[in-house]
């Protein structure tokens, strides 16, 4: 079996400006690019699970954030880094009526992790989750992954004491998750 690194997108990887999806608006988050070389040299892989409720929203559409994940994916090839691989839930419920997404792939659900459970043959016992939103951890609770709490512009909405009653701590960024494990 496997081991994984699950990440969220917006907040974690990169700098969450608010429905980010063109290259123009990528920017990396601190510690980034390293925390995915220690993520490698560890042999984990890297699965980046993110809701874009953009997309529901209208505010841009799945071809965006395909293309934005590929121009990532260059960029990492530059750098002799890739991403195993991206799942992303497009939907929101308030967004998207006629429910024609799994609504169990949207986090807190878990069907993003088992859907990459399933490919990749993965461990969730030993593998991790990097999230800057207490909906970005519930799953790794559910399913026994352990999670991490990264700090970003939602921080003064999540409830610190679930982060406390779970015991998951709390980093500035990804690249100090890193150093602590």
């Amino acid at each position: 079996m496997n081991k994984a690194f699950f990440l969220d997108r917006d907040g974690t990887i990169n700098v969450d400006y608010n429905y980010v999806h063109t290259p123009e608006e990528w920017t990396w988050c601190e510690g980034a690019i390293d925390a995915l070389r220690w993520m490698k040299e560890q042999n984990f892989k890297i699965i980046v699970v993110t809701n874009q409720s953009g997309i529901a929203r209208g505010r841009y559409t799945e071809q965006h954030v395909q293309k934005l994940h590929r121009w990532v994916g260059d960029k990492l090839v530059e750098k002799n880094l890739h991403i195993d691989d991206w799942y992303y839930a497009p939907h929101h419920p308030e967004h998207d009526p006629d429910q024609q997404y799994a609504p169990e792939d949207r986090k807190p659900g878990t069907g993003m992790f088992e859907k990459a459970a399933t490919k990749y043959d993965i461990d969730f016992s030993n593998s991790f989750m990097a999230g800057d939103k207490i909906s970005d951890l519930k799953p790794a609770i559910k399913l026994g992954i352990t999670p991490f709490f990264i700090r970003s512009r939602h921080e003064p909405k999540q409830d610190k004491s679930w982060l406390e009653q779970h015991n998951i701590p709390i980093y500035d960024n990804i690249g100090q998750v890193i150093k602590s494990i």
